[in-house]
């Protein structure tokens, strides 16, 4: 293991990454050991999968990357049947799924007729005034003859409007009644009943605790990754996942770190037995931290730290696929309400990491890397290629530095209205999802190392009744992007590609620098400007007279060095600034900028 490079590796969400990733795991780790690895969504369980080998190989036990090489076949037979909905929900499970995988009019027929087989019910109720106006026009034979036909005809009519509609509306009160009971999703990840098969969650514990090699019954957790228990000490494999908290509205980083702030989440047993197996949930009571903020005889309990925290509990959270998938409930105290109205922990409802960045490719980022980081997105083909018909099209990074400055682009313009409609509301909800991501891939030092995976439409998005020849083409191709990721970042990249290693490094360093450049010149500006009275200079040493306001220097003379360093900062600034052509001009394109964001 001493001989493979080190790189770090993120993964896009998408039903079709479950199949595509593993392979293109495998052939890196045949040059490469990971040491940061990142998903979302569905991406968060090839990347848990990816950390689970890789921690079994770095201990030299479990079956490691063979086994991972291993579960496209597997998926090829089981992929459908992890995804095991609820007796409520699975009337509308099979409506949702009736349609997947087919087209046009295909599709339309084969939703009608979900619809009516699953809500017979209302489908018949909806149909009874058409049967009873078709029945009265077939008995009743006196008068005009035409108008009994005429009303036999809008009957038998009014009967076919009446299926669609009352069907329609016993999936919607089905819809309104059962999804929020069942945590917002159609399948909780278990077992649907007794001697049902292999379902998600335990499906995904069971395979995370195989490719690590984990012989004791407990489960693995991010500690095992680690190799140690202390958060901020360097890790032997860094494992990290987007979730999405629907509650505050905002994305999270799993696992929680600093989890002994106020901001601390708390379970409820019972809730997550419905989501997890019990093993899952009893390790976490028996590792739970301790909480001050807790009443005596709450039902919740803290969550463990993060060292303590099963791999599977987290991947979980990232994979909560909208409505397909059910949310994830925890607890914590929400210290905006004033204290004289009772602060008490609520429930936080955690669903699919890609609701908020889907692609997380700023994931390990550095302005000068030690090693790379790899990226793999799933898109579909480009306008007006021919979907599967050129396999080297449906493998794809650019091969120079001017390739891929503008992305991917949405288009709907060639579509009748209905379809040029959805399209443009695909598009909004698209843009809404994925404008960071997709901004994020096109700058200088990313592009260049993203590569590209392009599915057709039957086979991508929530296509979950894939045939086992669609599966197999899907692995390989996750196989060759693994390959042209290694080739490329290699010891002998091929001579006709500009975009190596070498390069890499070389274009983050210029765009870094003019990035720096930019960010001194302007706060220079600020510093030491005569319109600000104190001015920033004489802020930092006023510890001789009136002290700053608030974040006070912790020691005697802390104001004074501050001072002397941030000079040095300026006067090289100022440097810089005689110098005004080197770092800016002909600096790589599309320009990126420097902002103060949230960590998340």
């Amino acid at each position: 293991m001493e001989q493979l490079a080190p790189c770090d590796i993120v993964m896009k969400g998408g039903i079709t990454s479950g199949v595509v990733y593993p392979l293109a795991a495998v052939e890196l780790s045949k040059n490469f050991r990971f040491v940061n690895i990142g998903g979302t969504s569905a991406g968060a369980i090839a990347a848990a999968a990816l950390a689970a080998a890789e921690v079994g190989r770095a201990a030299g036990r479990g079956p490691g990357f063979e086994r991972l090489a291993a579960l496209p076949a597997q998926l090829r037979v089981q992929l459908n049947g992890l995804f095991q909905p609820q007796p409520a929900t699975r009337p509308l499970y099979r409506l949702l799924v009736g349609g997947v995988g087919k087209r046009g009019a295909g599709r339309a027929a084969v939703t009608v007729a979900a619809l009516l087989r699953n809500f017979p019910v209302g489908a018949l109720a909806g149909a009874i005034p058409g049967i009873l106006l078709a029945v009265v026009a077939a008995i009743v034979r006196d008068g005009w003859e035409p108008l009994r036909w005429l009303s036999l005809a809008f009957g038998i009519a009014l009967a076919g409007i009446g299926l669609l509609l009352g069907s329609s509306a016993a999936a919607a009160v089905r819809t309104v009644r059962s999804v929020p009971d069942n945590d917002f999703g159609l399948c909780s990840g278990m077992p649907s009943g007794r001697g049902s098969a292999a379902a998600l969650t335990p499906w995904l514990a069971d395979l995370l605790d195989e490719l690590a090699g984990m012989s004791d019954g407990r489960p693995l957790t991010f500690g095992d990754l680690w190799g140690t228990r202390d958060p901020e000490a360097d890790r032997l494999i860094n494992l990290q996942m987007m979730t999405t908290n629907l509650t505050t509205g905002r994305p999270h980083r799993l696992p929680f770190l600093g989890s002994q702030d106020r901001h601390a989440y708390y379970f409820n047993p019972d809730e997550l037995r419905k989501l997890f197996p019990d093993r899952i949930v009893n390790w976490m009571e028996r590792t739970a931290r301790e909480s001050e903020t807790l009443p005596p005889g709450s039902h919740l309990v803290p969550l463990p730290n993060a060292a303590d925290m099963p791999v599977v509990v987290a991947t979980r959270m990232s994979l909560s696929f909208p409505l397909l998938i059910s949310a994830v409930p925890l607890y914590a105290i929400d210290w905006a309400v004033p204290e004289r109205d009772g602060r008490r922990p609520e429930r936080n409802w955690f669903s699919d990491g890609g609701i908020t960045s889907n692609f997380p490719v700023h994931f390990f980022d550095s302005p000068l890397p030690r090693w790379p980081t790899f990226a793999i997105t799933l898109e579909p083909h480009p306008r007006g290629a021919s979907e599967r018909r050129d396999p080297t099209a449906e493998v794809w990074m650019p091969n120079h530095n001017q390739e891929g400055i503008t992305g991917r682009w949405n288009s709907w313009e060639d579509e009748p209205p209905l379809r040029r409609l959805l399209g443009f509301l695909h598009a909004i909800l698209d843009t809404m999802q994925n404008w960071m991501d997709n901004a994020q891939s096109t700058v200088p030092g990313y592009r260049d190392r993203i590569v590209h995976i392009r599915h057709s439409k039957d086979e991508g998005g929530m296509n979950l009744v894939m045939p086992p020849q669609v599966i197999e083409a899907l692995s390989d191709r996750g196989r060759r992007a693994g390959a042209m990721l290694a080739e490329r970042f290699g010891p002998e990249p091929p001579p006709d590609v500009d975009l190596t290693w070498l390069n890499h490094r070389w274009v983050r360093y210029r765009s870094t620098m003019a990035l720096l450049d930019a960010a001194l010149s302007s706060y220079t500006r600020a510093y030491r400007s005569p319109e600000l009275q104190p001015s920033y200079a004489e802020l930092v040493r006023r510890d001789r007279g009136t002290p700053p306001p608030s974040y006070r220097w912790a020691r005697a003379g802390d104001a004074e060095a501050a001072g002397q360093m941030t000079d040095e900062l300026i006067a090289l600034a100022q440097a810089w600034a005689n110098n005004p052509t080197i770092f800016g001009t002909d600096a790589p394109r599309p320009r990126p900028e420097l902002r103060i964001v949230p960590r998340f």
